[in-house]
C-alpha cells in the first residue's frame, strides 16, 4: 500500500485531485492511503517520513512550495516529491529540491495517471530489499538502505546500521549478491559500503556514516567511478 501526502490549500483543487486518485487506485485495484495538509506549516511540523509520494502545491500559505520542499528535503532526501501549481514557470525550480515530476492546474486525469505511474515507479525503485541474518540470540531482519556499511574479519560479518550493530557469520562476498543493484560497493576486501551514506573521499580514506575507512589502490577506480555514478543519479 502507498501512502500519499497532499498539500493543498484549496478545496476544490484537493477535491479534483482526490477524485483523480481515487479512479486511479480503483482502476489498479490497488490500496492506499491519502492525507491533506492545508498548509506546509502543518505538514512539516507533522512531517515523520512516512509517505511515499507527496503532492505539494506551490503557492501556499505563509511557506510557499518551493520553500517547503527546500525543508523538506533537510529531513528526507527519498521521498518522491510532485508539485501540483497553475504556475508552470515557478514548477521548473522543482528540480532544485528534486522534485520527480509537476503536474498542471487544473488537473487533467490522462496527464495525472501518467505521472502517477511514473512517481509509483519511482517508489518501486527507492523501496529497499530486506535481509535476514543470523545473530547469537536470533533473526534479525535489516533494510538494506538502514544498513552503513558491512565488515568482514574472517568469517565473522558486522552490520554496521541505523540501530546499531550486529554480528553474524558468513562471508562478504555472499552479502554482496544479496545487495546486488542497491548501491553496495567495496572499498577494501574488508568492507562493502553503502554509497548513500558517504559523508567525505579524501586521498585513501572516506567517512561513512561518521566511521573512517580505508579505500585499496586496488579498489580505487572502481570505487570512485561508482560513487560518481551514485552522485550523479541524485542531482
Amino acid at each position: 500500500m502507498l501512502n500519499l501526502a497532499m498539500v493543498e490549500d484549496e478545496d476544490e483543487e484537493a477535491r479534483n485531485l482526490t477524485e483523480h486518485i481515487e479512479k486511479y487506485f480503483s482502476d489498479k485495484g490497488e490500496k492506499y492511503a491519502l492525507r491533506r495538509f492545508k498548509s506546509a506549516v502543518e505538514f512539516l511540523r507533522e512531517y515523520n517520513r512516512e509517505f511515499d509520494i507527496v503532492f505539494m502545491d506551490i503557492v501556499l500559505p505563509k511557506i510557499n512550495g518551493i520553500n517547503a520542499a527546500k525543508k523538506l528535503r533537510e529531513i528526507d532526501e527519498d521521498v518522491t516529491l510532485i508539485f501540483v501549481t497553475n504556475m508552470a514557470n515557478l514548477a521548473v525550480k522543482g528540480y532544485e529540491v528534486s522534485a520527480l515530476d509537476f503536474i498542471v492546474k487544473p488537473v487533467v486525469y490522462d496527464s495525472f495517471a501518467m505521472k502517477m505511474q511514473r512517481a509509483i515507479n519511482a517508489v518501486n525503485r527507492r523501496r529497499s530489499v530486506e535481509i535476514a541474518i543470523q545473530t547469537d540470540r536470533s533473526i534479525k531482519v535489516l533494510s538494506a538502505s538502514a544498513i552503513h556499511y558491512v565488515e568482514v574479519s574472517r568469517h565473522n560479518l558486522v552490520y554496521h546500521t541505523e540501530e546499531g550493530d550486529f554480528n553474524s557469520r558468513g562471508t562478504l562476498e555472499s552479502v554482496e549478491k544479496k545487495l546486488d543493484g542497491e548501491n553496495f560497493v567495496r572499498c577494501n576486501v574488508c568492507y562493502l559500503v553503502n554509497l548513500k551514506y558517504i559523508t567525505e573521499v579524501a586521498g585513501e580514506n572516506l567517512v561513512v556514516a561518521g566511521d573512517t575507512l580505508k579505500i585499496s589502490r586496488a579498489r580505487k577506480k572502481v570505487f570512485m567511478q561508482a560513487l560518481t555514478n551514485f552522485l550523479g543519479k541524485r542531482e
